[in-house]
């Protein structure tokens, strides 16, 4: 009888010690789980901290703050496009800009309380800027460079000149700022680059030998870029950009001839606005192809309606008549003639 107590108790002892030693190998494991978990974490942050610094900051400024001045600062701005700028290896660090236009200024500022600023005067936004977009009207932009030549405030290394005025010419940029020749450029884009939409037009080429450090990283991070060799390829480019309006125009017709047909307004506006962004959505695809066009013209069928239109538009001079509008923008753009057709 005692000797079945003993061996009960030392059974119910060794049961006790194998747990309690599983208990403390199991904490040990927790621990250095926990331990191994906590060194990664510092890890991340360390890394993410050490990716934060090797980004190249970039202070922006925008002397006019108009439609597409706004859109561009948006589009820098937004915490959502964040990483497509750290992709390029740079991050934002503060966005100035003018008081006029007094609505738009206010409501970036409103908007990106953190990184915007809004000053009085072009000479304070230079100041507080490295790279710097001109965005005036193009009877205002000589006596504002002169007035900051004048003053001295452009820094030869620090500063880097975008001018989105239509009419400006990179090397009359150049000697009204004196700033060096991979230091200057001229950009055109349109508003929705606020959403990394569209593509941006810049000359001289950016990405060349001796060119800028990160100007078409930038716009690559901001929706796309095509860099322009020369001013004239440049002024060629943008005409289609011209045709936004007429493209409007289009689909405005192409809403009231359905309305006419007795559809109603909201459904006629609907329905023609999603079936032209799907078309232009599948032209965009492989657009760097230049066949693509030539490709989805070819797909559409044989005798079928799209083929049918196409041709009876083309016998109409619908194309023609793009031609001539084409180069009557681009005339207007060279400074040859007001634009205007008979």
């Amino acid at each position: 009888m005692h000797s079945c107590c003993c061996r009960s108790t030392l059974l119910l002892l060794l049961l006790y010690i194998t747990a309690a030693v599983h208990q403390a190998s199991a904490f040990h494991t927790n621990n250095q789980a926990t331990s191994m978990m906590s060194s990664a974490k510092k890890q991340k942050l360390n890394d993410d901290d050490d990716d934060k610094q090797s980004l190249h900051e970039i202070r922006v400024g925008f002397i006019g703050c108009g439609t597409i001045a706004s859109a561009i600062a948006t589009s820098l701005a937004k915490p959502e496009h964040e990483e497509y700028l750290s992709e390029a290896g740079l991050s934002l660090s503060t966005i100035s800009v003018t008081k006029r236009s007094a609505s738009k200024s206010s409501k970036l500022k409103e908007d990106f309380p953190h990184v915007v600023s809004v000053y009085e005067l072009a000479e304070e936004v230079v100041r507080n800027s490295d790279l710097v977009f001109l965005c005036l009207l193009p009877q205002h932009v000589d006596e504002m460079l002169s007035e900051l030549k004048e003053k001295g405030t452009w820094n030869n290394d620090r500063h880097t000149l975008v001018s989105l005025v239509s009419t400006s010419k990179v090397e009359d940029l150049i000697a009204k700022t004196s700033l060096p020749t991979n230091r200057v450029f001229k950009m055109i884009c349109l508003p929705p680059i606020s959403n990394r939409e569209g593509c941006a037009l810049l000359t001289p080429p950016a990405s060349s030998e001796n060119g800028h450090p990160y100007l078409k990283k930038m716009f690559d991070a901001l929706g796309g870029v095509v860099e322009c060799p020369t001013d004239e390829i440049m002024s060629s480019m943008m005409v289609p950009t011209g045709l936004m309006g007429t493209m409007y125009g289009i689909m405005k017709n192409n809403r009231d001839w359905l309305i006419n047909k007795g559809v109603s307004p909201s459904d006629a506006s609907y329905f023609v606005a999603r079936s032209y962004l799907s078309m232009v959505q599948d032209a965009e695809r492989d657009c760097r192809d230049p066949k693509r066009f030539d490709d989805l013209i070819e797909e559409q069928t044989p005798g079928g309606l799209n083929e049918q239109a196409l041709k009876n538009q083309e016998k109409q001079g619908v194309f023609d008549a793009y031609d001539k509008s084409m180069d009557a923008v681009l005339s207007r753009i060279q400074g040859k003639s007001d634009g205007s057709l008979p």
